[in-house]
């Protein structure tokens, strides 16, 4: 398939190599239009704006859905993943003595919002990886009767690990436990199917893989679990018939945006829609494909050149993430590829690659130029 004309949103490509779509993504040109036209519009604010902004709002609803295979009644919008792991975690009501399951080395934002709740003697048990690895049979050792939420990343943001989300969904099933993702590696570069995985609740930040600035992003709440969720941040949009202000009438709306307490963030909303639109005009599966491709193509290369791949390489193991070794000083490898406008970062003692679909074969050859010279 021809990515060219796709490549063409991103026009710093021709500059620059952004292999650290894990850390931030430069935006598609797309969302330059329609954050100018917002702007625009918001100068202002004509009798059918905010209507428009609304129906806007709606449509990117059902866009972040369709991105992972759930209704729009399950999306509510969040500034970022923590935002959404903390609602999550606030949400539950919890009793002494009970237990979360969190992954050892993971990002703090999926550790912090249960180490809060500590404050309730509430204990978080980490499993520790495996050779890098979170399997159902080491997150089963920390499993008991009082454990309420098994929450891991669906990718590891340092060895690029993919989860096996759908037998891990199933133990989780099985025992009565509530699954919660943190899902901003992957929703975007990777397949996601919360159904098929029995996800119950997942948060997705919009800046990394997909495409889009910081600020807004999206938390997934299973309808089976709504009820289950109490939104521990309320004002007058988190009832139903919003508009309607008195008088007061506190029946909380019965899908995931009892979670938008407030005004929605219009201006995040805008900026998301455009690349969630590239994504599904692209497809899902094309740019899991190609991503996967482009991994590939540098861990060849690099295995030749005597480099150590970090990432966990079987097949239902890769993601987008590559981190490998190659000397004994991955900052300052970093610091002079950056020096070549070759973007990553350096992570668990390595160099962390994560390039996207837009990205070619002569990116690669570019960086394997830049890291030979250096």
């Amino acid at each position: 398939m021809k990515f060219e004309r796709w490549r063409a949103e991103f026009p710093a490509s021709e500059r620059l190599i952004h292999f650290n779509h894990s850390g931030r993504t430069p935006v598609p040109l797309r969302t330059t239009r329609a954050v100018t036209q917002f702007i625009a519009e918001a100068t202002v604010v004509e009798g059918a704006t905010y209507e428009r902004w609304q129906a806007r709002a709606t449509a990117v609803r059902e866009l972040c859905a369709r991105l992972i295979g759930a209704t729009a009644a399950e999306i509510a919008f969040v500034a970022n993943t923590s935002t959404g792991l903390s609602l999550v975690a606030s949400g539950l009501t919890w009793r002494a003595g009970d237990n979360v399951v969190a992954v050892d080395g993971d990002y703090p934002s999926n550790v912090y919002p249960w180490w809060g709740l500590r404050r309730f003697e509430v204990e978080t048990r980490m499993v520790p990886p495996n050779n890098s690895r979170v399997t159902v049979d080491g997150i089963r050792t920390l499993v008991d009767d009082r454990t309420r939420v098994v929450t891991v990343s669906a990718v590891d943001w340092q060895t690029g690990f993919r989860c096996d989300l759908e037998s891990l969904g199933t133990f989780c099933r099985e025992r009565g436990v509530l699954f919660c993702v943190d899902g901003i590696q992957a929703v975007g570069a990777l397949q996601i199917d919360v159904a098929r995985a029995l996800i119950d609740c997942m948060a997705v930040g919009g800046h990394k893989w997909l495409l889009a600035p910081e600020g807004c992003g999206f938390l997934f709440v299973s309808r089976r679990v709504i009820e289950q969720l109490q939104p521990p941040l309320l004002g007058w949009n988190s009832v139903v018939d919003p508009d309607n202000h008195l008088p007061y009438h506190f029946e909380l709306r019965p899908d995931a945006t009892r979670f938008e307490s407030g005004s929605p963030p219009h201006l995040g909303i805008h900026a998301l829609g455009p690349a969630l639109e590239l994504l599904h005009e692209v497809g899902a599966a094309v740019v899991e494909a190609r991503v996967l491709d482009l991994t590939a193509q540098l861990a060849t290369g690099l295995r030749q050149r005597g480099a150590e791949i970090v990432s966990p390489w079987g097949a239902r193991e890769r993601s987008g993430i590559l981190t490998f070794r190659l000397g004994s000083d991955p900052a300052g490898l970093v610091a002079r590829l950056d020096a070549h406008g070759i973007l990553c970062r350096s992570r668990a003692g390595g160099v962390r690659l994560a390039p996207h679909f837009y990205n070619n074969e002569g990116d690669v050859a570019r960086f394997f130029n830049a890291l030979d010279r250096v």
